[in-house]
């Protein structure tokens, strides 16, 4: 019987669990799922928490299933549960909150694993949090406080906090390091409190939805590097790209460079009738934030489908694009262009963007671009900008989500024994190196491990867009499938969780 750990139970390992069970039948005998994490939260990860209704998950039901290969399962689920989640009359998106999207995983999850167990898999949970993940002969063996495990192959989805702090603030009173939960990151901030939010991202929009239905009437700054706003989500269309596909991009010559992604970018606009140099412009730059938040949303229920197009390209074939891309403009990216791609990649919610405007509106929110320093200053802070100009605020609330992210705290230790015994390696655009194929770990020696594969955010020098549900699930069935694949392990006596 082959046992697999999975060590981090939140969203990311929810999508494995999801990926065995579809696979299941692959397998040439039923396995044991091993768990290891602890109980709190599990499935949910830090975004779907049981927290605030007023702020929703990032995408429609159709593209957040936990199963690759059955885009419509979470469909099926929230109409069980009579909640709308198709487009309106007019083609807008509906969206779960997050926590209802929460409630999701932990059925999905739940749905999952007794696939397994009616196959004749084994579940254990052991509910502690992973402390070191170690190489034994021809097994793994996860340590944790109360003992450890052994088994023959082991997923690393360690996920949580990874936000910078970027300027030296945490543990400063008035400083709110994690937003989440926000419901009780954000219960003590009085009414009329002057806030500055660092980041003006996914995070930061979070953030100012629960300030508004928490209440708020102070105003909130958001500052950040870019002073860009996530874009508007536009309407519902069936896209399918014709230009921007695997086919082309395998057929161009290696390394793939920007301006050759550029080229079949615009191919695929134009050839659907579509204004590729105005798509250009507002990505590579920008009009003001609140300037284009207002025209995107004008814009939103338009009949050009040039914008989605690109966007279902990029997750059709993101991850092809960039493991083929020239590693000189890979640092480009990363260095320069990240937060205006992620901008047009991950779109906000068409009711988000209204409520962000009805705050411009009442002169309760700003966006500023340029943030140079955040430092205390008396009873509040003082934020100061590149063109010299400076904010002062009550309270400043961290929503940093930088592209080369720290890891999270609850992996530190675990994975600093690892890189210390050489079974983990970094990569050079941080996370963890694996094989980009596979999803194996990779040691210190570049050599590919069958024992130990690595999953979600600990990926993100491999990978560039790690932060997604539909990204979660394309890799998760990659690592399952390799899974089945291996031959069952050699008959071996159970080795019992101690503790």
């Amino acid at each position: 019987m082959t046992g697999i750990g999975v060590i981090g139970c939140g969203t990311v390992g929810a999508t494995l669990v999801a990926a065995l069970a579809a696979r299941h039948e692959q397998f040439a005998e039923p396995g044991e799922l091993v768990l290891v994490d602890r109980p709190e939260g599990r499935w949910r990860g830090r975004a779907y928490q049981r927290d605030t209704e007023a702020v929703l998950a990032n995408g429609p039901m159709i593209g957040m299933s936990l199963y690759l290969g059955d885009p419509e399962h979470g469909v099926r689920w929230a109409e069980a549960k009579g909640l709308a989640v198709h487009p309106d009359e007019q083609g807008v998106h509906r969206f779960l909150s997050r926590p209802v999207y929460g409630d999701y995983l932990e059925d999905g999850v739940e749905e999952a694993l007794d696939t397994l167990r009616a196959a004749g898999w084994r579940i254990r949970s052991v509910e502690e949090t992973a402390t070191a993940v170690e190489r034994d002969g021809d097994g793994v063996v996860i340590r944790y406080a109360g003992g450890s495990v052994r088994v023959d192959h082991a997923v690393l989805c360690v996920g949580g906090r990874a936000d910078d702090d970027a300027y030296g603030l945490r543990g400063t009173p008035g400083y709110i390091d994690d937003p989440y939960p926000l419901r009780e990151a954000l219960a003590d901030v009085p009414e009329d409190a002057e806030i500055a939010v660092i980041g003006s991202g996914m995070i930061a929009t979070d953030v100012l939805m629960a300030l508004r239905a928490f209440g708020h009437q102070g105003r909130v700054t958001l500052a950040s590097r870019s002073g860009l706003l996530p874009s508007v989500r536009r309407k519902a269309a069936r896209v399918l790209p014709s230009v921007l596909t695997a086919e082309r991009l395998a057929a161009l010559p290696r390394p793939v460079r920007l301006a050759d992604i550029a080229a079949l970018a615009r191919e695929e606009v134009e050839t659907a009738g579509g204004d590729f140099a105005a798509i250009a412009a507002d990505i590579m730059d920008p009009a003001p934030a609140e300037e284009r938040l207002r025209r995107q949303l004008d814009e939103g229920l338009s009949d050009d489908i040039g914008t989605q197009l690109l966007q279902r390209a990029v997750i059709e074939i993101g991850q092809d694009l960039w493991l083929a891309l020239e590693e000189g403009d890979k640092e480009q990216v990363l260095r320069s262009l990240h937060s205006r791609l992620w901008s047009f990649a991950s779109p906000i919610p068409r009711s988000t963007a209204a409520k962000l405007v009805e705050l411009c509106d009442e002169k309760r929110l700003r966006v500023r671009a340029g943030i140079e320093t955040v430092e205390r200053d008396g009873d509040g802070f003082l934020v100061r900008y590149e063109d010299g100009e400076h904010d002062r605020a009550d309270l400043v609330v961290n929503a940093v989500t930088s592209v080369y992210r720290p890891e999270p705290p609850s992996a530190g230790g675990l994975l600093g024994l690892a890189r210390t015994s050489g079974v983990l390696a970094d990569h050079p655009h941080g996370g963890i190196r694996v094989d980009e194929r596979s999803g194996r770990a990779l040691d210190t020696a570049g050599q590919s491990d069958d024992r130990l594969f690595v999953l979600g955010e600990l990926t993100r020098g491999a990978y560039y867009f790690v932060s997604a549900v539909a990204a979660f699930t394309r890799r998760a069935d990659e690592i399952a499938a390799t899974l089945a694949a291996l031959p069952a392990p050699a008959a071996r006596d159970a080795v019992p969780a101690a503790g």
